[in-house]
């Protein structure tokens, strides 16, 4: 054994209390122990700078200094003589915090001074306390983020005041207002720090489980691609999130999502200016848009099931029993297969009879209203959730994940070639780029094929962009469009074909009760400052997921099979010619 492991050994003996004088009496004993704690006493505020050097966190240290202080107070009780006392504690803190360490194996901070981590300074009575020391630096560090929380008037006021010691008059000529009213900003912001110094809030807070958003809208964006382009950060849309069921303040706000008020008032001030944030009484801001969370995506998932399972094969027999007349109307693409057809014109159908299910004049009353940034959208927020956090609270979470639409998109080429396509569960939930150009590129192959005259090398190159998105094919040197394209009068002939069978199944009875539902699900989960009719666009919007939910029904029930992993680049898609 080395010197370093028998002192070791001696002062844990001395600690757990072998080394005791047996022979002192009651009075004596009684004496010492009062010496004893006196000693403790004195170095009670020592050791506890110690420990918090060495863990940082106060709770932790309390436990750390309340080990020291029973070892030193054990090791002192027989009244032993101690040459030198600021030594001994040393070799008491040392000797518990090495234990304290080994027990829960934690790699600690360890202090700049000594071999064992222990700063002489601690326990020198001429220097100032380290525990002092660090209590102040401390609060100065909390105070520095509170006066970060304060509004930006207050803020001002405080460092002008506090910090670069400007009187209260100068203060009052610098932003056009009277003496009493700096006095009183003065006075408010130091009670809002003293509120923060002492707030020891247990509910977590955004700066440590921040939500992951993401933010959608319908209707048109803005020029720069707004509403989406306010929430980039994720401090923006946890913003939002802290601010959606209650106002708050700049400053509730601000400690709500742990950053500094001039950050949280330059996220929120473009918001107010569009209106997806709104100013309340009290200096209060709220969010002013729907947020979806995990109670909203678990009631919709379960609606959707409910309505999809009813009315999935009504849809499916009216639509298959016409798939013959409508493949004779001879369209591009009608040489496909059944099932690929039908996995484009069931939902175009649905879709189509969706927006007829109410008079014209409820859609037109929850229109997206035209914003100051140039867009006519609404927004609606998403919180991001894991895999595992939606199987573990959507029902039938294999199905539910089916409803989910990467878009509905309509297009057009500026001129007389239009399409419907959606990017859905069973196309990969891939976004597809298919837009003007793409369609005016269609439609001249269209118009070749129509008139049996050559492609030109420009029309050759666009058919060979098309057919690597899967919408064209060249075989044996026979060009073919593959999916359904129907000229103007086809695709008159096909809409009525697509009413007939929709009208003769009543098709929308059975969809008004999806959107009645969904209504009354968002007038109950939506916060009651938001307007009835964004309340109404949006019920109606997220409704559309009925579209999928039956789609998944016919998969599920046997009726419809899954397209091929071919067929799943051009799938869902139609174009037609106006």
């Amino acid at each position: 054994m080395d010197d370093r492991q028998a002192s070791a050994a001696t002062v844990a003996d001395e600690i757990t209390g072998t080394m005791t004088n047996a022979s002192m009496n009651e009075d004596e004993r009684e004496h010492a122990e009062q010496q004893v704690e006196q000693w403790v006493h004195r170095y009670s505020g020592r050791i506890f700078g110690f420990a918090l050097r060495k863990l940082g966190h106060h709770q932790d240290a309390e436990d750390l200094a309340q080990e020291i202080a029973t070892a030193l107070f054990r090791s002192l009780q027989g009244g032993r003589g101690i040459d030198n006392m600021d030594a001994w504690v040393r070799r008491i803190c040392s000797y518990t915090w090495s234990n304290y360490a080994a027990k829960h194996n934690r790699h600690w901070r360890m202090a700049a001074g000594g071999d064992d981590g222990f700063d002489e300074a601690l326990l020198a009575d001429e220097e100032p306390s380290v525990l002092s020391r660090m209590v102040e630096q401390e609060t100065l560090d909390q105070l520095r983020q509170e006066i970060a929380f304060l509004s930006k008037r207050h803020r001002e006021i405080t460092v002008m005041h506090y910090f670069e010691g400007l009187r209260v008059e100068d203060i009052a000529a610098k932003f056009g207002l009277s003496s009493g009213t700096v006095k009183w900003h003065l006075s408010e912001a130091r009670r809002k720090l003293k509120e923060g110094l002492k707030m020891t809030s247990q509910q977590p807070t955004l700066s440590f489980t921040p939500v992951r958003m993401h933010v959608g809208h319908t209707g048109s964006p803005g020029p720069h691609f707004e509403p989406n382009s306010y929430f980039h950060s994720l401090l923006a849309g946890n913003i939002a999130v802290a601010a959606y069921d209650r106002p708050l303040t700049i400053e509730e706000l601000a400690r709500k999502v742990g950053a500094a008020s001039a950050y949280v008032e330059e996220l929120i001030e473009p918001l107010k200016q569009v209106g997806l944030m709104s100013s309340r009484n009290g200096g209060k801001v709220q969010t002013n848009f729907i947020i979806r969370d995990m109670n909203g995506l678990r009631e919709e998932s379960m609606m959707l099931n409910r309505h999809g399972e009813a009315i999935a094969a009504a849809f499916y027999d009216a639509i298959a029993s016409r798939l013959p007349d409508i493949k004779a109307l001879a369209f591009h693409g009608c040489q496909e297969n059944d099932t690929f057809l039908l996995w484009s014109f069931i939902p175009q159908a649905i879709l189509h009879h969706y927006w007829a299910a109410k008079p014209h004049q409820f859609y037109d009353s929850i229109r997206e209203p035209e914003r100051a940034d140039g867009g006519r959208y609404y927004a609606v927020g998403n919180i991001r959730y894991s895999k595992d956090e939606w199987i573990a609270n959507i029902p039938n979470a294999e199905i539910a994940e089916q409803y989910v639409c990467n878009g509905i998109k309509s297009r057009a080429d500026g001129g007389r070639i239009h399409a419907l396509q959606m990017d859905t569960y069973w196309s990969g939930m891939q976004w597809r780029d298919f837009n003007g150009p793409d369609l005016t590129a269609l439609g001249r192959l269209a118009d070749c094929l129509n008139q049996q005259t050559e492609l030109s090398d420009h029309d050759k190159l666009e058919a060979a962009k098309l057919a690597k998105s899967g919408y064209v094919s060249n075989e044996d040197g026979l060009t073919s469009i593959r999916i359904p394209f129907f000229n103007k009068d086809q695709y008159a002939a096909y809409t009525a074909i697509i009413e007939e069978a929709l009208v003769s199944i009543d098709a929308r009875a059975l969809l008004e009760p999806v959107q009645d539902d969904f209504i009354a699900l968002w007038k109950r989960l939506a916060p009651s400052h938001i307007a009835k009719e964004e309340v109404g666009s949006h019920s109606i919007q997220e409704g559309l997921g009925i579209i999928f939910a039956i789609m998944e029904a016919l998969v599920r029930f046997g009726k419809l099979p899954l397209p091929t992993e071919e067929e799943k680049a051009r799938l869902t898609t139609i174009v037609w010619e106006a």
